[in-house]
């Protein structure tokens, strides 16, 4: 044998002897030294977080920001997780500034409506305040079941345009029963104006990202066996409303009843939509005082949620027949000296519609 064949052959059997020594110093480090995976062995379960996206934007024709996010925390539970022998709720009060009365009312729900599981979480509370933000991070390893996720509330620069905007709130259990892809449990919805009317491009679509949990329901790390998926924000808006002209036609109509529409005649593009009486948005902002609000809202005897723009009917009057004579003088139909009586009403397919019996004379 060749001294250079010879030479090969002792590398190639010391390269296998090299990777046989690495594969046994592996073997060892992943079952006797580095107790990561046997902490991953012991994960009975995979636990889903939705990662929620921003809310679309809200704008005036000029660019006026109508409506934008707030960061909030809303304080999740999975019932099923409480160790409920010893939890100190004492303590988890005390943190939160709240009663056992409020505990008792926001931890046990009617759990045959489809909204709620005791295996799903659900949200304890809504837009903590930082102060309870920062109290209740410090110890809340010491309550399972409950953490904190990073919600968008709406927030309102200005105090106009509550109806036209519209306000949102959670998602009902029929809006679940249509829709079971796009929302669950918990999640806002657009409740009325262009909240409403723009929902699927306003809401974004939902992120997720995926945890190893142990027997007692501890985070054990991220499982990387399923790639997380990122929130997409939802489309910003920009209307055709006029944010100054709103305002004044709502200081107008301040202390009466009735609506005005502003309308660009050359596009027909709506520049104002007010109805009054009207109220501050910002008081059915999603916050622990929302339900108390939104009720002194509803109870009002004024009607404050009737939109008299779009739902009220108001007849035209008196001074819609210069605008109609004018547009017949215009045409052709009518001219200067036509004297044009009134016999209290006309007759039109059989019935009888009456006026005021005032006569238009055209000078």
């Amino acid at each position: 044998m060749s001294d250079s064949l010879r030479n090969r052959q002792q590398i190639i059997q010391i390269v296998f002897i090299l990777a046989a020594f690495l594969l046994i110093f592996k073997a060892l480090q992943l079952q006797l030294i580095d107790k990561t995976f046997r902490r991953m062995a012991d994960a009975t379960a995979i636990q889903e977080y939705t990662i929620y996206p921003a809310r679309g934007l809200i704008y005036d024709r000029k660019g006026e920001l109508l409506i934008y996010n707030t960061p909030t925390y809303d304080l999740m539970v999975t019932y099923n997780l409480i160790n409920k022998e010893h939890f100190d709720t004492t303590k988890f009060c005390q943190l939160l500034d709240i009663d056992t009365t409020f505990f008792n009312k926001n931890i046990q729900k009617n759990w045959a409506d489809q909204r709620y599981s005791r295996n799903v979480p659900f949200a304890f509370m809504s837009k903590l305040s930082p102060i309870a933000i920062a109290r209740l991070q410090e110890s809340l390893y010491k309550f399972p079941g409950f953490y904190l996720q990073l919600r968008s509330a709406r927030s309102y620069p200005h105090r106009n345009a509550a109806h036209l905007l519209g306000y949102i709130r959670e998602v009902s259990s029929d809006e679940l029963k249509k829709d079971t892809i796009a929302y669950e449990m918990g999640d806002y919805i657009g409740a009325s104006g262009l909240e409403r009317a723009y929902e699927k491009d306003l809401r974004g679509t939902k992120g997720a990202r995926f945890v190893l949990k142990d027997n007692l329901g501890r985070d054990v790390g991220a499982y990387e066996g399923r790639k997380n998926v990122n929130p997409i924000s939802g489309y910003d808006i920009v209307t055709s409303i006029d944010l100054d002209l709103q305002a004044y036609g709502e200081m107008l109509l301040q202390n009466k009843a009735g609506s005005i529409v502003a309308l660009d005649p050359k596009t027909g593009e709506i520049l104002a939509m007010v109805s009054s009486p009207g109220y501050d948005p910002n008081l059915l902002t999603i916050n622990e005082n929302r339900g108390k609000a939104y009720a002194n809202l509803l109870a009002d005897p004024n009607q404050i949620f009737h939109d008299r723009a779009i739902m009220a009917e108001y007849p035209p009057g008196s001074l819609f027949k210069p605008a109609v004579a004018l547009i017949a003088m215009q045409e052709g139909v009518l001219n200067a000296n036509r004297t044009i009586g009134c016999n209290g009403g006309y007759f039109f397919g059989g019935q009888r519609t009456g006026c005021h019996g005032i006569q238009l004379v055209l000078v």
